[in-house]
């Protein structure tokens, strides 16, 4: 299901939001999230096939996130701590609001079975963007010269 929205600026354009471009929230029914006549602010992320705006309205929930996106490129690499350690990944705060993902296969080149076994939480890691997907409001990284114990 998608929301129908009049652009404002724009001269008779009307668009439609996807419903996996409407929040990063779940929802059954947009109904939940908007009321009809509400204004909203969303993004263009691109046009359909057919020329029509593709908007996304989930692109400017999180303003950090999204300035921090915008401001990334691939091969930028950050330091931030390992705020939490899961089995497959750890999670490292990359800015004031955002936190990336590093997979266990991009943790280290030796390997290992878990992420504990090569780095704890609160340990400053640095990292390699290696792609920013702002679609999924995403950005992919990997280890750039191991981490630095503090």
């Amino acid at each position: 299901m998608a929301q129908l929205v009049d652009v404002e600026g724009v001269k008779a354009e009307i668009a439609r939001i996807p419903r996996q471009e409407a929040s990063t929230r779940r929802m059954e029914h947009p109904s939940e999230l908007f009321d009809v006549g509400q204004e909203i602010n969303a993004e263009e992320v691109g046009r359909w096939r057919e020329g029509q705006l593709h908007p996304s309205a989930r692109a400017c929930e999180i303003p950090a996130l999204r300035s921090f996106l915008l401001a990334c490129e691939r091969g930028q690499v950050l330091t931030g701590p390992i705020t939490k350690i899961v089995p497959f990944g750890v999670f490292v705060q990359l800015a004031p609001d955002v936190v990336g993902f590093l997979h266990l296969s991009e943790l280290a080149d030796e390997p290992a079975q878990t992420p504990d076994q090569l780095v704890d939480e609160g340990e400053l890691i640095t990292v390699e963007v290696t792609e920013v997907d702002l679609q999924r409001h995403r950005v992919r990284l990997s280890a750039a010269g191991g981490s630095d114990r503090t």
